[in-house]
């Protein structure tokens, strides 16, 4: 089985997250870096961006292989 994620998904969820960092009780300062980050390096389409894809789609691909692997588990009694 092999999920991928496009660039503009990952866009969409590190946007989600940011939202979420938001959130936080954070110094005005830092609020202000984070989006100053979002807008001026994690565009959609931007470099960053489809670099941080190829991350999550490894990082993904690498878990799934994981779990794939070790089919044969050591039972709960012994």
């Amino acid at each position: 089985m092999k999920v991928e994620f496009s660039p503009e998904e990952v866009h969409t969820m590190l946007e989600a997250i940011l939202d979420e960092v938001s959130e936080l009780r954070l110094d005005k300062h830092d609020k202000a870096a984070v989006r100053r980050w979002i807008a001026e390096e994690m565009t959609p389409g931007s470099l960053a961006v489809e670099r941080l894809g190829e991350k999550v789609n490894a990082e993904l691909q690498q878990s799934f292989a994981r779990s794939e692997a070790s089919v044969i588990k050591k039972p709960d009694w012994a």
